[in-house]
């Protein structure tokens, strides 16, 4: 007895023991969520926004569904294959077949707000209106007006708006969207998208091919819009495989008015999207990946996937569609399985959502409540704080919100914020302002008057005067800089002579050049790219800064003792380093006062920017210029040349840098197998 006993126990222990030792992966989860993390660099855990719930209509055996959509407690599919429409009474529980015999192979629907439901028939190249017992109310077929032109007519995707206008996406049409008016008539298209650019390859043809080599080429079109959804009088497009654009949010004009357009962070393979009651758009992928955005555009959630090697609950295989209802419950069509696969969203995507509700309705304290939960329980999540400040900026509170944007990376809506902080330290302060201005006025005019019968500065400037006589190289960084930007040509010609500057005067400006990029990297506004955060790495940025000057110099000179130049490698040198006296000089000013400018104000900034270094490029080529005796064509010749030079010598230091840790590597092996086989 008391061995059965102990048996019992040893097994019990075992178990035990094996439950506590079995690794959990992260694959054995089928929701879980991610989201950005701050500055947009990486995909993080977040707390679990929805759950898999319940699969529907997976024994009716549809075939191939390509579309559903979700009105008034029902769900509408686009049985492709089966050639029909079932409806999903989610009340009862009772299922509806439609359209069989009439239909050929729908690939879209919408139901209007009156009931009837608008189906795209792929298969019989028409948009049929059913009513609600399946009834065939009209039928559009292709237009007959002349300005549609020769395009196809396959329609995939339908939708409807409040007017009662039938939006249609056709296969093989790059115009845009279809868009009927209620009796059937063809109004014309809108929303086309824009053809992307030339690449190399593209340009090539374009540039040297005869015309009738073009005409062997395939016609440039634009991507096709793979989905649409109409909410609201706003039409919401997919573009497949195209990054950046794939969701776009269209007025009634087609003009795309997404906040965030073209910086939409999510996959390039979105195959259908739906908008939540909050304004939220989810999307979702043909591998079952679901995202979720807020109503500007930006990443809020991230969850699903494929089933890759299992078929388990939450995970789905070739995703056609996506639908929500009134209580955020998300609805994905798998046409691979045939069935619908539910999300039921949590606690954490319930505070999101109602975040959301009450910042649209003008809550903002309540608002702010509910994304002060959100950020303390995801604190390195870039939505928490994009939201959060978001709010803080309706509230007022614009010095918090600028710091929560600046984490998140955010410039222009930091901006935003500066701009307000601007404003009102403007305002509190004007009469200060005017008093230092009258002041400075004043002074202004009292020392041109004292200045008539002697400079009371005359005593410190014969000083200073006194000291650059005494010590050439004072003068060389004090006096030579200013002299090469009013007069370059004349002090060009007294470097090249010695008269002015020096080798050691011109290592100065080189050494005070790299400090001037540092400080202006480090301490420019975070408005124009400034900040420590740029400054990750000061050795990187000290190759990038003193390697290409090097060369440069470096290459000129060698290129210049190949075609007869002049100068000396010293000589060039010495030019180079004093060319670089115009950033010197005015980068420093530029940095303190992109301190005092908005995002609103960056062309006064860039403007500026771009005359300081345009300057000391113009410098740079009087450089080679006088310093060789070049003419201009020799001169461009000379820079050419030398910028093919610079271009070798990096992809030598690259190959040599890649063929010594290769050799540092096998030594390092060799080593260890010796002291393996010594000391074993």
């Amino acid at each position: 007895m008391r061995s059965i006993k102990r048996i019992a126990m040893i097994v019990f222990i075992m178990l035990i023991l094996t439950a506590l030792c079995h690794p959990a992966a992260a694959i054995e989860s089928t929701y879980y969520t991610y989201s950005m993390s701050l500055n947009n660099e990486s995909y993080i855990r977040v707390q679990d926004a929805y759950i898999p719930g319940g699969v529907y209509l997976q024994e009716i055996g549809m075939n191939t569904p390509e579309d559903l959509y979700y009105h008034d407690r029902n769900i509408y599919i686009a049985d492709t294959g089966n050639g029909r429409i079932v409806r999903y009474d989610m009340a009862s529980g009772a299922v509806y077949f439609l359209g069989e015999g009439d239909l050929k192979a729908p690939t879209g629907l919408a139901v209007a707000d009156d009931g009837r439901i608008i189906i795209a028939d792929y298969g019989a190249g028409m948009i049929i209106v059913m009513s609600l017992d399946g009834k065939v109310l009209q039928r559009i077929g292709r237009p007959e007006e002349v300005f549609y032109g020769k395009s196809a007519y396959k329609p995939r995707k339908v939708g409807i708006d409040s007017y009662g206008n039938i939006l249609a996406l056709s296969e093989g049409t790059h115009e845009g969207i279809l868009q009927f008016m209620p009796d059937g008539t063809f109004a014309g298209f809108f929303g086309a998208n824009h053809t992307k650019g030339l690449n190399l390859v593209e340009w090539v043809q374009k540039t040297f091919y005869t015309e009738e080599q073009k005409a062997g080429l395939f016609f440039r079109t634009p991507p096709s819009i793979a989905s649409l959804h109409v909410s609201e009088n706003s039409i919401f497009t997919v573009t497949a495989n195209d990054w950046r654009y794939s969701i776009k949010k269209l007025n009634l004009a087609g003009v795309d008015i997404l906040p965030m357009s073209g910086k939409v962070i999510g996959e390039n393979n979105f195959v259908d999207l739906t908008v939540a009651p909050n304004g939220s758009i989810i999307a979702v992928t043909d591998t079952g990946s679901i995202e979720e955005f807020d109503s500007d555009g930006y990443l809020l959630l991230m969850f699903g996937g494929r089933a890759v090697s299992s078929d388990r609950n939450g995970l789905t295989t070739v995703v056609s569609a996506v639908d929500i209802d009134d209580e955020y419950t998300i609805y994905t069509l798998d046409k691979e399985r045939a069935l619908i696969q539910t999300y039921i969203p949590t606690r954490f995507a319930d505070t999101l959502h109602q975040a959301g509700v009450d910042y649209a309705a003008g809550d903002y304290m309540k608002s702010l409540e509910g994304w002060e939960e959100i950020l303390r329980m995801n604190p390195m999540a870039s939505m928490s704080h994009w939201g959060y400040a978001n709010t803080l900026f309706q509230l007022g509170d614009y010095r918090l919100a600028a710091y929560h944007f600046k984490l998140n990376g955010d410039y222009e809506q930091y901006s935003k914020c500066f701009w307000e902080i601007r404003s009102a330290w403007m305002r509190a302060n004007m009469y200060f302002i005017l008093l230092a201005v009258i002041g400075a006025a004043v002074l202004l005019y009292i020392y041109k008057l004292v200045s008539k019968s002697g400079s009371i500065l005359a005593p410190a400037l014969a000083g200073w005067g006194e000291a650059k006589r005494k010590h050439r190289l004072l003068r060389d960084i004090a006096s030579t800089p200013f002299y090469m930007m009013r007069h370059p040509v004349d002090c060009l010609y007294d470097l090249k002579r010695r008269i002015r500057g020096s080798t050691a005067g011109a290592t100065i400006l080189y050494l005070l050049a790299l400090i001037v990029c540092f400080a202006d990297r480090m301490y420019s506004s975070f408005i124009f790219g400034g900040g420590v955060g740029w400054w990750v790495d000061p050795v990187m940025m000290l190759l990038t800064t003193t390697v290409p000057a090097a060369l440069f110099w470096t290459g000129s000179y060698l290129v210049s003792s190949i075609n007869n130049g002049e100068g000396r490698i010293m000589q060039t040198y010495t030019a180079f380093g004093y060319a670089l006296s115009p950033y010197i000089v005015f980068t420093p000013m530029l940095t303190i006062l992109s301190h005092a400018l908005t995002f609103r104000e960056e062309f006064i900034f860039k403007f500026l920017c771009f005359l300081v270094i345009g300057y000391t490029c113009v410098l740079i080529f009087l450089s080679v210029k006088e310093t060789y005796s070049y003419n201009i064509k020799q001169t461009v010749s000379n820079i050419l040349l030398t910028a093919g030079f610079m271009l070798i010598a990096a992809l030598a230091m690259i190959i040599l840098f890649i063929l010594w840790r290769q050799l540092l590597s096998f030594l390092s092996e060799l080593f260890e197998e010796a002291r393996y086989r010594v000391f074993r």
